[in-house]
């Protein structure tokens, strides 16, 4: 599993990982944007829903690095 997430990276959801309410929405429903890390935890970080800015509670094998933050 990739924990190297940093603040400010743009990720993507994997195929087949997004939560049913987004699974059939295109473009930046599948783009979450990496908000606050939690240093305890080797699972989970948070990051908002591009098109919403929602923010949730995340698992990083739910997704990929699509950009990094700063490039």
């Amino acid at each position: 599993m990739n924990t190297d997430f940093e603040l400010g990276d743009l990720v993507k959801f994997k195929p087949g990982s997004a939560p049913s309410s987004l699974q059939r929405l295109e473009g930046t429903d599948s783009l979450v944007v990496v908000t606050r890390l939690l240093p305890a935890s080797k699972r989970f970080f948070y990051g908002r829903v591009c098109s919403t800015w929602e923010e949730h509670l995340w698992s990083y094998d739910q997704f990929y690095v699509l950009q990094k933050a700063g490039n």
